[in-house]
């Protein structure tokens, strides 16, 4: 084989790998009233529906579909805290592959929780999609992936990524709460939508009056013994650091203890986000 020919098929190798890896899939989303983005996978060949969830840190199958897996259980353990301070220890495994769409993640780390959410079989969180850009179309409810505006050329807002030890990951961005206090919050697509947590020492530095604010206390869900407060109402404004996105007089609710400065959703974003680990930047398309 001549020098020439075997340049031509390396070249054409090279080529339809790097096609492979960065082909657009597309996948429809169901969009609950409850602003939930429910997501069809395919578990080691298992198909279930599921919640996508940008705030879970790590993909989570609930016992009912968990059963029909064949379980290859590591032997680590996570220790999970909930927004609200409560601890979760669980096993961690691993399947073999996870399909969305035309994509398939092999190799991906999950834990189970036995919990009866109707037809609902888990949460898909970010950690598959560290390499892979993921845009969302609320008005179209499309999910597309490996599709990913050009830098400088769309408007964005910084993320942060916390990655702990590969076994769970988190994005945060900050925020200006009244064009007076910066903070750092969580974006959490399971929250659903228009969901605004703060926490409840912010209200001192806000200047906010408790007495105009709803006033709700709640047990510990894993310690009937414990309570804490909830303060319903409005703020001001919500805007991004750089001022990309914002919204005014969200309904907002601090939270005694909230484990962080805030946790918000992603609908108040935009029509039209991608969310690009790789960029460390949430795109603002729409």
């Amino acid at each position: 084989m001549s020098l020439k020919i075997k340049h031509t098929l390396t070249l054409l190798i090279l080529f339809i790998g790097f096609s492979a890896s960065s082909q657009v899939s597309s996948v429809p989303f169901t969009l609950m009233e409850s602003g939930h983005i429910i997501i069809k996978a395919k578990v080691d060949g298992v198909e279930g529906k599921f919640i996508f969830d940008t705030g879970a840190g790590l993909n989570l199958f609930f016992d009912k579909f968990a059963k029909r897996l064949k379980a290859q259980q590591t032997n680590n353990y996570f220790t999970a805290h909930r927004a609200t301070g409560e601890s979760l220890t669980v096993p961690l495994y691993h399947s073999e592959s996870l399909a969305i769409g035309t994509l398939n993640f092999s190799n991906q780390l999950y834990t189970t929780y036995n919990i009866d959410a109707g037809d609902i079989d888990g949460l898909i969180s970010l950690q598959p999609f560290q390499n892979t850009p993921v845009t969302i179309d609320f008005e179209s409810k499309i999910i597309s992936f490996n599709n990913k505006p050009e830098v400088g050329k769309s408007k964005f807002i910084d993320i942060q990524i916390a990655d702990y030890a590969g076994k769970s990951l988190d994005i945060f961005t900050n925020v200006k709460l009244n064009d007076q206090v910066t903070i750092q919050v969580l974006l959490d697509s399971g929250a659903g939508k228009s969901s605004f947590w703060f926490n409840s020492r912010l209200m001192d530095m806000l200047k906010l009056d408790k007495n105009s604010f709803e006033v709700l206390k709640k047990k510990d869900e894993f310690d009937a013994t414990k309570t804490r407060l909830f303060y319903t109402g409005k703020i001001n404004t919500l805007r991004t650091e750089n001022n990309s996105a914002s919204i005014d007089n969200p309904k907002s609710i601090f939270v005694e203890n909230l484990i962080y400065e805030g946790k918000t959703g992603i609908d108040w974003l935009g029509k039209k986000i991608t969310i690009s680990l790789p960029d460390k930047k949430i795109f603002l398309i729409d």
